[in-house]
């Protein structure tokens, strides 16, 4: 790691127009923290509108919030949550300086539905990162994939470029140790147990939050390595929006979005994508595969989407409803030792939920029921390596939750339970496969927050579960206790628990075919001892420069990680393999109000090795270092946001240079230029991905499309 990559952000900053000059005027900011009238306790996720509707920001979980870049005049602000009346503050900030508020909200007599992920849970550590519609807007990425890879702690893995199928691990995980939850619905597959990121297009999205360390405790089995809970679109009041953009390798996207706002009675939101890639690219031929450059070709990809919600306090219990269709079609390119010109993928995923809550009585509760249905076809009349084949994998879910909370004081006890139904019918399993899966869990968790001496308040977390799975003896226990010390910007904490994982379909029962054969004898992968200590320090300094960051260090032995090896044979077969992670990882932000201007970044550095005597080394394909630099700068009506990913070494076997894979960086720059203002704000959106062209190889003959770029406009009415 050198330090050209400072000198590339600078470029590529500078190059996207961050050196426009303020002409005499500096941007503003106006801080403050929104509360319960009633109760004088923060509200979090409470949504700060500017009236023109250039600028939004969103309450934290201490009811804090900053809006920047605001050119020095007079505004005003719209203050609204879920559950209370919105206000409407007037307040004039002045050159350069930083403005501070104090908002109270009313209360409803009735409540409206909460609309977040039910599956969030209550965290005082920094171990949960919230991704807001807001932020992934600014942040002018395409897809999940490109939006996590930016993150602490967490590696995207792709087969091929935009489009491709993309999987996500967390601290050295394996794919199929996250779970990915849409909607409370699994994205992973019955098959593998992989949640394949594509399937969902961004457009789609209304937040995501990452999880981090074994989640057992609260979401069950899968949940070894963390999870990804992936939101929806949801109602946000009366709207209109409209996005088109095109690009290179013949991308196109056109995206449609409305809402209905009835006062006291429902909200409602529309939203339709379609993107189309023609995906054939240039890339250069690793030397062990004979060197020189050729087209990947039969890379094409086109999704289509579309998602309605409604929420209602029409009734005394809160009620809502959501539902997504999203059809994915795709060649399969193969790999580049074995490239298929015919193979052809597609994936049909309808899924829908309603639920209902109630916060008015001394016992908050709420109920969810969702259901999916998924169709994914494999064919390729001539492949390069075996026989034809025409596979296909049906999968028809159910899961129903049930929550109840009683908040006393200091101490709020939580219980809740969980059944996942799940039918199953492939064409790739023996007929030893079963088709119908039944999951159930029942959880508790008590939740208090005490003050102490000198203004430091002391949270504790205690979490069990019990699961019955299928694929799993008796009952799996799975505790999870976490500890937390808030001091001013300061909090330390501590957590530990344990998960487990059962083997997949594919692991047991998949038909034996050229090179490949299953494993019936697996054991669940297992964590005995996760363990995480971390200190976070939360947005603090002055009106010229605000500070916040944190650093983390981490164990999780694995007991039976799955992994799939080849035999003497050179038959490929999936096995148990006891494993060591250790790790720490550190992000920080650096933000400077005055110029409306951001700096920030994360360093993660994990080992996974073979715990074994005959295994030595890091797993196969698990980078020990990655990290991830970023800046973001608004001046007038120019916002830049410019990102460097760093991905380190790979490797196959311990001290062989076989398929091993060599570190890159990875440099992103995007912009958003507000061309009109006012009630009919239009933006035009521009970025490059790669903008050096670093063909990286993310995974042995997978390449990396290199530079590619985007321009587009979007519309949106003020929410």
């Amino acid at each position: 790691m050198t330090a050209w990559p400072v000198a590339t952000i600078a470029a590529a900053w500078l190059a996207l127009g961050v050196a426009t000059g303020v002409q005499g005027q500096v941007p503003s900011e106006v801080r403050g923290r929104v509360t319960d009238r009633a109760r004088g306790t923060a509200i979090a996720d409470a949504r700060i509108d500017v009236a023109d509707g250039e600028r939004l920001a969103v309450t934290d979980a201490d009811g804090d919030f900053v809006v920047r870049g605001l050119v020095p005049g007079a505004y005003s602000l719209r203050a609204s949550a879920v559950g209370f009346r919105p206000a409407t503050i007037d307040i004039a900030v002045e050159n350069g300086r930083s403005a501070r508020l104090a908002i109270a909200l009313e209360a409803l007599a009735v409540r409206l539905p909460e609309v977040r992920v039910r599956e969030r849970p209550d965290t005082t550590g920094g171990a949960t990162t919230t991704i807001s519609r807001t932020m992934i807007d600014a942040s002018g990425q395409r897809d999940v994939g490109a939006l996590l890879d930016q993150q602490s702690g967490v590696l995207v893995t792709r087969r091929g470029g935009p489009g491709g199928p993309a999987t996500v691990s967390i601290g050295g995980s394996t794919a199929n140790e996250i779970l990915v939850l849409v909607d409370g619905v699994r994205l992973n597959s019955p098959m593998t147990g992989e949640a394949d990121l594509s399937l969902i297009p961004l457009a789609q999205v209304e937040s995501i939050t990452i999880v981090r360390g074994a989640e057992a405790a609260r979401f069950g089995g899968g949940a070894l390595g963390g999870v990804v809970l992936i939101e929806t679109r949801r109602p946000t009041g009366t709207m209109l929006s409209a996005e088109a953009r095109g690009g290179s390798r013949g991308d196109r996207e056109g995206i449609l979005s409305g809402g209905i706002d009835v006062p006291s009675a429902l909200t409602g939101s529309v939203t339709a994508d379609r993107r189309m890639l023609t995906g054939d690219f240039p890339y250069d031929v690793p030397a062990v595969r004979g060197g020189g450059t050729a087209v990947r070709a039969n890379d094409a990809a086109a999704t289509s989407s579309l998602s309605a919600s409604v929420a209602s306090s029409a009734w005394p219990i809160a009620v809502g409803a959501h539902g997504m269709l999203a059809s994915t079609q795709r060649g399969i390119a193969g790999s580049i030792d074995a490239p298929s010109a015919f193979a052809r993928s597609g994936d049909t995923r309808l899924s829908g939920g309603v639920d209902a809550e109630d916060a008015s009585g001394p016992v908050h509760w709420s109920a969810d029921l969702a259901a999916d249905n998924e169709r994914t076809t494999y064919r390729d009349p001539s492949p390069p390596i075996g026989p034809p084949y025409d596979d296909t994998v049906r999968a028809t879910s159910v899961v129903g939750t049930a929550v109840a909370t009683l908040p006393l004081h200091p101490v709020a006890f939580t219980m809740g339970s969980e059944v996942r139904v799940i039918h199953v019918v492939a064409t790739e399993l023996t007929v030893a496969a079963p088709a119908t899966e039944r999951d159930e869990g029942l959880w508790a968790q008590a939740h208090a927050s005490v003050p102490l001496r000198a203004g430091t308040i002391l949270t504790a977390d205690a979490a069990v579960r019990a699961d019955w799975d299928p694929f799993v003896r008796g009952t799996v226990v799975s505790p999870r206790v976490t500890i937390a010390a808030t001091h001013g910007p300061f909090v330390a904490s501590m957590s530990g628990g344990s998960a487990f994982n059962p083997p997949t379909l594919a692991d047991q029962f998949f038909h034996e075919g050229v090179l490949v054969a299953p494993n019936p004898d697996l054991r669940p992968e297992r964590v005995h001892d996760d363990l995480e200590a971390r200190l976070a320090l939360r947005d603090v300094g002055s009106s010229t420069v605000r500070i916040s960051g944190d650093i983390a260090v981490y164990r999780a032995d694995v007991t039976g990680m799955i992994l799939w090896f080849p035999d003497y044979r050179f038959v490929w077969s999936p096995d148990n393999v006891d494993v060591r992670r250790r790790g720490w990882e550190g992000s920080g932000a650096l933000s400077f109000p005055t110029i409306g201007a951001e700096l920030r970044g994360n360093l993660t550095d994990v080992a996974v090795e073979y715990a074994g005597p005959v295994l030595t080394g890091q797993v196969p394909y698990r980078p020990r270092v990655t990290a991830a630099v970023g800046g973001a700068e608004t001046v007038g009506r120019i916002h830049t946001e410019v990102s460097l990913r760093y991905i380190g070494d790979r490797r196959t076997v311990d001290g062989s240079s076989i398929n091993a894979l060599g570190a890159y960086w990875i440099t992103d720059a995007h912009a958003t230029v507000r061309i009109l203002s006012g009630r009919w704000p239009l933006d035009a959106l521009g970025g490059v991905d790669d903008v050096f062209d670093r063909r990286a190889t993310l995974l042995i003959d997978y390449p990396y499309p290199g530079r590619t770029w985007t321009f587009g406009l979007r519309f949106a009415t003020p929410r």
